[in-house]
């Protein structure tokens, strides 16, 4: 309890000492030095050697002591400097799906002495990938099982340049939010088939899946092997092939409501796994979802735009932000 009360203060003055930006420069402001664990065992030993060297009076042991004292004062600036003028600014990450590592990325403007030993992490870890430097660039990962907006938090800046006594380290936001759309889930449906307009019976008739298995055959030599019934084969009923048929060409129609058996989020994954198969095989495609339609297309444009309202379905502005604050104070908790 008192654990995460000091937390909550913690992050409050965060906010006000260093509000959400998309370039940020590293300097005495927005920094941290504190000793490490192995910088405390250093100032308990140079402690212990000079009650030994007062006591005794030896000289040469207040003489290790005061350069011991001089060397890690030098390592404090040491590791300041390394950091102090380092440039970070966040590129707005392109729409993802939940349930798998999201990547943002960060790019670096070098201060004029080269950086080392910098590691880049988010406050609160949530991916089992490790963030990666590469030709200035840091891309970082994060992990979210909900759809919608997501906001990953603060990134952790951390450096123990150069000998370990001193961690430097801060905590900067960058406002990364990025759009999670609805993790697909393969299945297969009965879609539905827009109607040609020259037909004046019912608006949809159903159609078959993509692919759909039809009846068997007599195998005919020089047919792929692939399409052999070997179950069959294997009982003593002979060489037989499967025949399979194909939705005849037209516009297909996904809509939420022919799923009512399903939960919500079982069903806007079984939409996007449909829009993605459907955008791999150039099917051209409408989608509903209750009350909103889009119109039938095919490209990169319209798949966006309805997954796109997919991630967004039933989920308000204020809901995603409340889904990241609550998100973010669960991980303290743990």
């Amino acid at each position: 309890m008192f654990n995460n009360f000091i937390r909550k203060r913690f992050d409050k003055w965060l906010v006000k000492r260093m509000p959400a930006q998309r370039k940020i420069t590293l300097n005495s402001g927005n920094t941290f030095i504190f000793p490490s664990k192995t910088g405390l065992h250093f100032l308990i030993s140079c402690l212990i050697l000079f009650l030994l060297g007062t006591n005794y009076q030896n000289n040469l042991i207040l003489f290790l002591v005061f350069f011991l004292c001089s060397f890690m004062f030098t390592c404090l600036l040491f590791s300041y400097q390394n950091i102090a003028g380092l440039g970070l600014k966040a590129i707005q990450p392109e729409a993802q799906f939940a349930s798998s590592p999201c990547r943002f990325t960060l790019t670096l403007q070098q201060p004029k002495s080269q950086v080392q030993d910098v590691n880049f992490y988010f406050k609160s870890a949530q991916s089992d990938l490790e963030s990666t430097i590469k030709n200035e660039t840091v891309v970082l990962y994060s992990y979210s099982e909900h759809r919608g907006y997501f906001n990953p938090g603060r990134v952790t800046v951390k450096s123990s340049f150069p000998f370990g006594l001193f961690n430097v380290w801060t905590h900067l936001d960058f406002d990364l939010r990025v759009l999670l759309y609805p993790s697909p889930i393969e299945n297969q449906l009965t879609q539905s088939k827009t109607a040609d307009k020259s037909q004046h019976n019912t608006l949809y008739q159903p159609v078959v899946g993509v692919e759909q298995f039809s009846t068997l055959k007599s195998y005919q030599i020089g047919e792929s092997l692939k399409s052999v019934a070997w179950k069959q084969l294997a009982q003593g009923r002979g060489w037989l092939s499967k025949q399979f048929e194909q939705s005849a060409g037209g516009d297909l129609l996904l809509d939420i409501r022919h799923l009512g058996h399903l939960s919500l989020e079982m069903r806007l994954s079984y939409l996007t796994y449909q829009i993605v198969t459907l955008e791999k095989i150039k099917q051209r495609y409408a989608l509903t979802l209750n009350q909103h339609h889009i119109e039938i297309g095919l490209g990169t444009s319209h798949k966006e735009r309805c997954l796109r309202a997919l991630a967004l379905f039933n989920v308000s502005e204020k809901e995603n932000q409340d889904t990241a604050f609550q998100s973010e104070s669960s991980r303290h908790q743990l």
